[in-house]
Order: structure tokens, then sequence, then C-alpha cells
């Protein structure tokens, strides 16, 4: 098994009904719904339908999202696509600047100079 995979295995996963008692917003017609417009997607395994940690916090967002600020179905689909492109440019950014630490000194001062001067500080 691979690093990646054993990790997997250990994360928490929760089913629907665990779900729903975890948050305190969320009923079954709700998560039906969220999994429908695919704002939320169940691991489907030989043990049937899951839900990683992630899952867990995505849909108390949405809940949040719903019940706290009244956003609808395009709303929310629109906050969350925000979201999800953030989250990918996080690990971009992340990745590239672990690429840049491993390159000697005076290319990061040039890359670093440079991003400054496109950035006009």
């Amino acid at each position: 098994m691979t690093r990646a995979a054993g990790w997997e295995a250990d994360m928490a996963r929760y089913t629907a009904d665990e779900l729903i008692a975890l948050i305190e917003d969320l009923t079954a017609p709700r998560l039906t719904h969220y999994v429908e417009m695919r704002m939320v997607t169940p691991v489907i395994s030989d043990h049937g339908e899951s839900y990683r940690e992630v899952d867990r916090a995505r849909v108390q967002l949405l809940c949040t999202l719903t019940e706290d600020y009244g956003l609808q179905d395009d709303a929310l689909h629109m906050v969350m696509s925000v979201l999800d492109e953030m989250h990918g440019l996080r690990g971009e950014v992340q990745a590239l600047m672990a690429a840049l630490a491993e390159e000697p000194d005076d290319t990061r001062e040039r890359v670093t100079l440079r991003v400054r001067q496109r950035r006009g500080v």
C-alpha cells in the first residue's frame, strides 16, 4: 500500500446518518440535495456510501451559507466554485514556492525581484 493510500485509509469516514448527527442544520433531504447538486460527493465502496472529513467540513460550510446567510442554490454554487478555485490556486502557489526553495540562492533572489517588479512593490 502506498503512503497516500494508507493515509486515506486512516482518515475519518462518516455515514450519512453520522454526518446528519454531527451537523446541526443538516437533514437527510438537504444532504441528498447537496449530493444531487454535486456540491459534495460521497465515496462509494463495498460498504456503501461514506463521507470524508473534507466532505464533513464542506457540508458544514454549505449549511452555514444556507442557514446563516440565506444563500440559494445558484449563490452556493458560485461561492463554492470560487472557494474550490482558490484552494487549487493555493496548492499551485505552495508547489511553486517549494520548487523555488530548492533552487540556488541567486535564482531565488532573481525570481523574487521579478515578482516584486511585476507587482509594483
